[in-house]
């Protein structure tokens, strides 16, 4: 993306989701302090951020407990990180918690999981640009497998894949329209398994950007093995 580009989308503004407790992992630490390859996992999902040019400045949410780890990263690796906020009950309140910090001048926001650790600068370039034409934008990759329907321990129904795709983050937002979206879900108690359910349930256009990258989330610890399968096998061609 040409600098000319950045100037005119304006402040670019990334939230990192780093709150869970990570309770189906099963180790002491939540699985986004889990090491890999000598780093945390929150750091590799920060990373893309704090390197990509368009990216402004990085809001962190945290479990309070960990707050001193945060700090220690945002001192020693992440000098975007602008604000390290605690998390709340829900997904939401911990976004609802990131945006109420962004400044009134951002423009876009990005919002992640910290449980995703391989994200592509190419990626965040297509989000932005969607954002030209709509008023959100997310990552989808589309469904390759038979989708069942289940009842208790028994099929119920298979549904037809066609048209379906996963969502995966980041997912980016014009700031405005994710702040009101928001409000709007907290006031009418509305609960989202993401932010782009957000927007649509009010009315927001999004757009996708069709992805075939590894964007993995780990959410048990044999999909921790697959990424540093995946990291290592990239560093071996990158050699």
């Amino acid at each position: 993306m040409a600098a000319s580009r950045k100037k005119n989308i304006g402040k670019v503004v990334a939230i990192v989701v780093a709150a869970g407790t990570g309770s189906r992992f099963k180790t002491k630490l939540p699985k986004q302090w889990s090491e890999l390859f000598g780093q945390p996992l929150v750091a590799r999902a920060l990373a893309p951020f704090q390197d990509h040019h368009a990216v402004d400045e990085i809001i962190l949410v945290i479990d309070s407990a960990h707050r001193s780890r945060a700090k220690t990263l945002a001192k020693n690796d992440f000098p975007k990180i602008a604000t390290i906020v605690s998390g709340g009950k829900t997904r939401a309140d911990s976004v609802r918690r990131g945006l109420s910090k962004m400044t009134r001048n951002t423009d876009v926001v990005l919002i992640h999981d910290a449980a995703r650790p391989l994200v592509g600068d190419g990626l965040i370039d297509e989000l932005i640009a969607k954002l030209e034409i709509y008023e959100g934008a997310v990552p989808v990759t589309l469904v390759g497998e038979t989708l069942k329907r289940l009842s208790g321990d028994r099929v119920e129904s298979t549904v037809d894949r066609k048209g379906l795709a996963s969502a995966k983050t980041p997912q980016a937002f014009r700031a405005y329209t994710i702040r009101k979206a928001h409000a709007l879900a907290k006031a009418s108690k509305f609960e989202a398994t993401d932010d782009s359910v957000v927007v649509e349930n009010y009315g927001g256009t999004v757009g996708v950007v069709h992805t075939t990258e590894p964007n993995i989330k780990v959410t048990l610890p044999g999909d921790l093995r697959v990424v540093k399968a995946i990291i290592a096998a990239e560093e071996d061609r990158h050699r």
